[in-house]
């Protein structure tokens, strides 16, 4: 019982839970370019894998002490020191060894090279700084978008406008996810550490159990949005989606009603009254799933019924599976 213990607790730290939404990212990058050698595919995920491992080790490792003032995060493998530093970091160091060497056998291209150092640089910076450094969710942010198009070019082509459309769209929702749901999800020990998240610096705090948003940070969370559906829209006019001008009249259903899903999910989410991190995290997962599932129907018509199940599938059965084995619940990661 104490190895499958240690074993859940290693999981625990990396993140395993979430692996699936970063590796789908990527893929999203490489299937849009073209990419459809299964074998390739592959090395993508788990370069992935590795890229995630390696990232979620150096950020726990860099939280320590601010974890240390949540009562709810104590549990967390380095906190508790149920893993030890020196172990956490001989595994960040071989998994960052692993995504380095597929990446640079099977996609020797410059340009690969130079965004994986350039996600890897930008991962460093808001691990280890990102609490020092205002507006820092932004580089969160640019690193999934640099990972987006990490998996792009695994094909040795030009970037399309395609591309260059979805990696928006990923940059504001993940601004989103981050600055504001992340935001006010941690606002409670962030508020108490001194962080300097752009929650904290406009204002948001939890005052005896109550969570306070002002309106500056309101405006700022709208506007994230409104960006966000105007670049869904702008994607549903591309000529190789042609989704909103067409007869697709099923998709243009299920788009809309996915989209609606996000925007009511992230307008509760905006006005709860209580801090009730439990909640807050049932929220997030529903949100993000409904604008993953909402991504992957817009991009039908260039991936094919067999590849979008696959992504509808695979990123949530992933989450959800990984989440009930590591904390005993479908959608309430401790993290």
């Amino acid at each position: 019982m104490r190895l499958i213990h240690t074993i859940l607790e290693y999981f625990r730290l990396f993140r395993f839970h979430a692996v699936s939404m970063e590796v789908t990212i990527i893929l999203i990058g490489a299937l849009i370019m073209g990419q459809y050698n299964l074998s390739l595919l592959l090395v993508i995920f788990l370069i992935g894998v590795f890229g995630h491992i390696c990232g979620y080790i150096l950020n726990d490792y860099a939280d320590i002490e601010v974890d240390k003032k949540s009562n709810e995060l104590k549990k967390k493998p380095l906190v508790s020191g149920a893993i030890t530093k020196k172990n956490a970091l001989i595994i960040a160091f071989v998994t960052g060894f692993f995504t380095y060497s597929l990446t640079i056998i099977f996609f020797p291209y410059l340009r690969s090279i130079f965004l994986l150092i350039l996600a890897t640089l930008l991962t460093i910076i808001y691990n280890f700084y990102g609490k020092k450094i205002i507006g820092s969710d932004l580089i969160v942010a640019g690193t999934v978008t640099v990972f987006c198009l990490f998996g792009a070019s695994t094909v040795n082509n030009p970037f399309t406008n395609l591309i260059y459309i979805v990696c928006l769209i990923f940059f504001f929702d993940i601004v989103f996810i981050n600055v504001v749901e992340g935001g006010l999800k941690d606002v409670d020990h962030d508020y108490l550490s001194g962080a300097k998240t752009l929650a904290t610096i406009m204002g948001v705090k939890v005052k005896e159990g109550k969570l306070i948003v002002t309106r500056k940070f309101l405006a700022f969370a709208y506007s994230l949005r409104i960006i966000y559906i105007f670049t869904i829209l702008l994607l549903g006019f591309e000529s190789k989606i042609n989704l909103w001008l067409s007869e697709k009249y099923i998709l243009q259903i299920i788009a809309i009603i996915f989209l609606a899903a996000v925007i009511g999910g992230s307008h509760k989410f905006l006005h709860l009254k209580i801090f009730d991190r439990s909640k807050m995290k049932r929220l997030y997962s529903g949100i993000n799933a409904a604008s993953g599932i909402l991504l992957i129907v817009m991009l039908y018509s260039i991936l094919g019924l067999e590849i979008t199940l696959f992504l509808l599938i695979f990123p949530v059965t992933w989450y959800t599976v990984f989440n009930k084995i590591l904390y005993g619940k479908p959608l309430q990661p401790r993290v």
